[in-house]
């Protein structure tokens, strides 16, 4: 059908955004009963622009790299995992998507990330996840190619917009690298995240132009996650 083939622009996420989202983190709030009374809410200031920013991304982000890959399933969904919580809140109080080379999005591999909170805005890169597998594999490749993954996170637009990878360390590294005596690299090696994130204000979401901040951190950390893509995949 032809209203299939018409997208809407993205015009950015507004003010009544923010506001379903602070109504959401409410807990007398956060039930299926006052999520469904507001749904339409939830439809016309949260979906919808969303859906909207995937549908420009999809057309952007692949003039940046070929392997961006952006669909509708980039969305994070808002209902929250409550399997192993405690706080059995339903819903998530933020709007969320992320963006991977070559694959759909996925919590285990490296990605650019953005959330949308009512306190703030943030967007972020790389290997949040703590897979042992793939952790074994990001070691092993930066190991192997220090000065590769030095030149990548010493990158003077890279260290202005993010400043230093962050992530939890272990106390000493894997005994699979006991021998190593480089000290840099011996702090890299006890690393079991390695991601990169900027906060903004929630309003930065309020335009149009907050694609380009998007694309912005795309272009930036693209060596970055790619590096990090080629060790696992």
């Amino acid at each position: 059908m032809l209203s299939d083939l018409i997208k809407e622009p993205f015009l950015g996420f507004s003010e009544e955004t923010v506001k379903f989202f602070k109504s959401l983190k409410n807990k007398k709030n956060n039930n299926k009963i006052w999520f469904e009374k507001h749904r339409e809410e939830y439809d016309n200031y949260v979906k919808a622009p969303m859906r909207n920013l995937i549908d420009t991304m999809a057309v952007e982000l692949p003039k940046i790299d070929k392997d961006f890959i952006v669909s509708y399933k980039s969305i994070f969904r808002i209902n929250r995992d409550i399997r192993f919580s405690k706080d059995k809140t339903p819903y998530k109080d933020y709007c969320s998507a992320a963006f991977c080379l070559e694959r759909i999005k996925s919590a285990e591999i490296p990605h650019l990330y953005f959330h949308l909170h009512p306190d703030e805005l943030i967007i972020a890169a790389g290997q949040y996840s703590m897979d042992p597998v793939n952790l074994k594999k990001i070691r092993y490749i930066i190991f192997s190619e220090f000065d590769n993954y030095l030149s990548i996170i010493e990158d003077r637009n890279f260290k202005k917009l993010y400043g230093e990878v962050r992530g939890i360390k272990q106390q000493r590294p894997s005994k699979d690298y006991a021998e190593v005596t480089d000290e840099k690299l011996i702090e890299v090696l006890k690393m079991k995240q390695f991601y990169v994130y900027k906060t903004y204000e929630p309003k930065l979401a309020f335009d149009s132009s907050f694609i380009e901040l998007l694309l912005k951190h795309a272009k930036v950390s693209l060596d970055f996650n790619r590096f990090l893509w080629e060790a696992i995949k």
